[in-house]
């Protein structure tokens, strides 16, 4: 193919990448977590079309937050594996590394968007270094403009989304929808873990149930067994278990208040909403209070003698 054709080309698969993400944005991702599971809305996963695009795809086409590069590194990488034989061997090491490390963040289905960051840098000098060398000089420059340009679009309509997200569900919060400044909206962790468990008269020897909070483990010595709604998972000494499978909400009472002797659970009102039954079991045998940061300590009711 000559030169001015894979230019055509090449401005083509950009010009559709945006049309994706206006597409993507506007069209495909949902605004509310109605007829989902809360968790899966989240993660951008609660449709099977959503769990192919952010999930299985979310390497390239999860574009809350890979953007454009990542949508024309997927082309990058059927044209490197078709001409696999005309590749050096440190360029095959490298794509078999890469098309490996896609294929396990892959079959994760999107269960964390972090994952494919670590491929994000790998695929953007893949995806420049390619364009630079495939394309006549005179659209290098102009093309690297506009995969700016795309970028930017694409930014702008991911926040444009999680703003629409905020109006249509008032407590999904995300930190560029969030009020104060920026520091308090990066920083949501307590402002002082210590002095708030303390003023909620909690004793230095009460056992917590901590909902996926390292944070409890940093600040403060306090006994507290490490849990997360998510997947009803308690982490013990002897291994994970669930707390909610196969019990009754009595049960799970009890077996919070005698088998782990476990007075609070301390959790974020984010969190609380990823397990229906988690909270609505907490809604009805615990009273919370919450932090000026969405922190929330439960306590469960009828143990203050224990």
């Amino acid at each position: 193919m000559d030169r001015r054709r894979i230019d055509l080309l090449a401005w083509a698969l950009l010009a559709a990448s945006m049309a994706f993400s206006v597409v993507y944005h506007r069209m495909l991702m949902p605004v509310s977590p109605e007829g989902m599971d809360p968790a899966h809305f989240d993660r951008g996963i609660g449709t099977p079309l959503l769990l192919g695009l952010n999930g299985y795809l979310g390497v390239f086409l999860n574009l809350r937050y890979m953007g454009p590069t990542m949508v024309l590194a997927l082309p990058a990488c059927i044209l490197a594996l078709h001409r696999w034989r005309k590749l050096e061997r440190g360029q095959r090491g490298l794509l078999a590394f890469v098309l490996l490390a896609i294929s396990v963040i892959g079959a994760f289905g999107g269960f964390n968007y972090r994952y494919a960051f670590s491929l994000q840098p790998v695929l953007t000098v893949a995806v420049v270094g390619i364009a630079w060398a495939v394309l006549s000089p005179g659209a290098r420059r102009p093309f690297l403009a506009g995969l700016t340009v795309a970028t930017v679009l694409n930014t702008a309509l991911a926040l444009e989304h999680r703003q629409r997200v905020k109006q249509a569900t008032p407590d999904q919060a995300s930190p560029d929808t969030a009020e104060g400044s920026l520091e308090e909206r990066l920083n949501t962790g307590p402002r002082d873990l210590e002095a708030w468990l303390k003023e909620q008269g909690m004793r230095p020897t009460d056992t917590v149930l901590v909902n996926n909070l390292p944070i409890w483990y940093y600040v403060t010595d306090r006994p507290g067994i490490y849990y997360w709604c998510g997947s009803d998972q308690l982490f013990q000494a002897h291994g994970k278990s669930f707390l909610f499978r196969d019990r009754s909400d009595e049960q799970v009472y009890r077996y919070l208040r005698d088998s782990l002797h476990c007075r609070y659970v301390f959790s974020t009102e984010e969190y609380d909403r990823y397990a229906p039954r988690y909270r609505a079991f907490l809604e009805a045998w615990s009273d919370r209070v919450v932090d000026e940061r969405g922190h929330v300590l439960h306590r469960l009711r009828d143990t203050l003698r224990r």
